[in-house]
């Protein structure tokens, strides 16, 4: 049976990224919200399953007029730039089909969508603000790299869980056949030899 469950997050004016771990139990779908206030602003979205099966999940973004934007179907990572879908209450959904419990790491940032303009026309100042339109660049692509680094580690440390509880498994069962086979080829043994002490009594 399907069941919702909603996450309100209240992140009006943040200027900073902010992260989010959500953990989406079986057929089960949860929202995040996040409201934007001003045409110039963007918001730069980004998430990534970190554990849970084959780390597929379902994702979609709803603008604030009730129109879906993004609608994606089992996939692991995705990121996202909101411009020009009008301002209001924007709604970020993840949908677990699967059976197993997903772990999503859920990125949230609110940018300027329109580069900056230089309106002195000072050659310094234009140097200086390509400098940093550069830097900004150069460090969104640092954190894009470590967070997929970051889900790496994430999804090969869950293979090495599922592979160690799978070896104890097979180790178990190979030890119990070891003992059987043990106790079957004494027993056959003990049968034989017995049965010629009688023969030639």
């Amino acid at each position: 049976m399907f069941w919702f469950a909603y996450l309100l997050v209240l992140a009006i004016g943040v200027t900073a990224s902010s992260k989010i771990s959500i953990s989406i139990p079986p057929f089960a779908k949860e929202c995040i919200y996040h409201e934007l206030t001003e045409e110039n602003n963007a918001l730069l979205v980004s998430y990534q399953v970190l554990r849970g099966g084959d780390f597929e999940l379902d994702f979609s973004i709803i603008s604030p007029k009730g129109d879906t934007i993004i609608n994606q179907k089992d996939e692991k990572y995705a990121d996202f730039v909101l411009k020009t879908f009008g301002l209001g209450e924007y709604s970020f959904c993840f949908s677990n089909p699967h059976k197993d419990l997903k772990k999503v790491e859920f990125t949230l940032k609110l940018g300027n969508g329109e580069e900056s303009e230089n309106t002195t026309g000072v050659k310094e100042d234009v140097v200086a603000d390509h400098s940093l339109s550069e830097i900004d660049r150069n460090l969104n692509k640092i954190e894009r790299i470590m967070n997929y680094l970051r889900a790496r580690e994430w999804r090969n440390m869950s293979t090495v869980e599922s592979t160690q509880s799978r070896i104890v498994y097979l180790s178990m069962i190979i030890i119990l056949l070891t003992v059987g086979v043990n106790v079957a080829q004494a027993s056959v043994v003990q049968f034989l030899f017995a049965g010629r002490e009688k023969s030639f009594v």
